[in-house]
């Protein structure tokens, strides 16, 4: 498995391998005591033996900043789209609110819902706008009779994630 981070280019993911981007609230430099939800994903795609590319959008050193670093959202914005499944995993808190995840969310939902897995804790703090948008966008598609699912807990948010590549290549 691939581990690509912010240190990473984008342009030398090798695109012909499924790609997840890990997308969701980020801990960031001024908030070193929080532990990111992304290092219990990373292990779980490695107990599934994923052969992929998991995009992290992180810094490897917990203590770095994306304060001022404009070309951060540009690298996001790139990995978001060259991916092939994105796996929105919302551990919101007071202190992990996850401002940027929330624009992602929407942004995706409307333009390539397909791709996208969502999953949450139960008791993710306001969630609920997001969790009515992801049934009112694919009620509004006439997707399927279903609703979608939202999944609360990160183990079943990997493997949807991993169950979608093959729906997708």
């Amino acid at each position: 498995m691939n581990e690509i981070r912010y240190h990473n280019s984008i342009e030398e993911i090798d695109i012909s391998l499924p790609t997840i981007f890990l997308a969701g609230p980020t801990v960031r430099g001024n908030q070193p005591h929080l532990t990111s939800w992304r290092f219990e994903a990373i292990e779980l795609f490695k107990k599934q033996d994923f052969k992929g590319n998991l995009i992290i959008p992180e810094f490897p050193n917990k203590y770095e900043s994306d304060k001022y670093r404009y070309d951060i959202p540009v690298w996001e914005f790139n990995g978001l789209n060259m991916s092939t499944v994105i796996m929105f995993w919302i551990p919101r808190t007071k202190e992990l609110i996850g401002l940027t995840t929330n624009h992602e969310h929407g942004y995706w939902l409307a333009r390539d819902r397909r791709k996208i897995v969502y999953g949450r804790p139960d008791d993710a703090y306001r969630m609920t706008y997001l969790d009515i948008m992801w049934v009112e966008d694919h009620k509004f598609r006439n997707l399927d009779k279903a609703l979608p699912p939202i999944y609360n807990t990160l183990s079943k948010t990997v493997d949807a994630a991993l169950d979608l590549i093959p729906n997708i290549l």
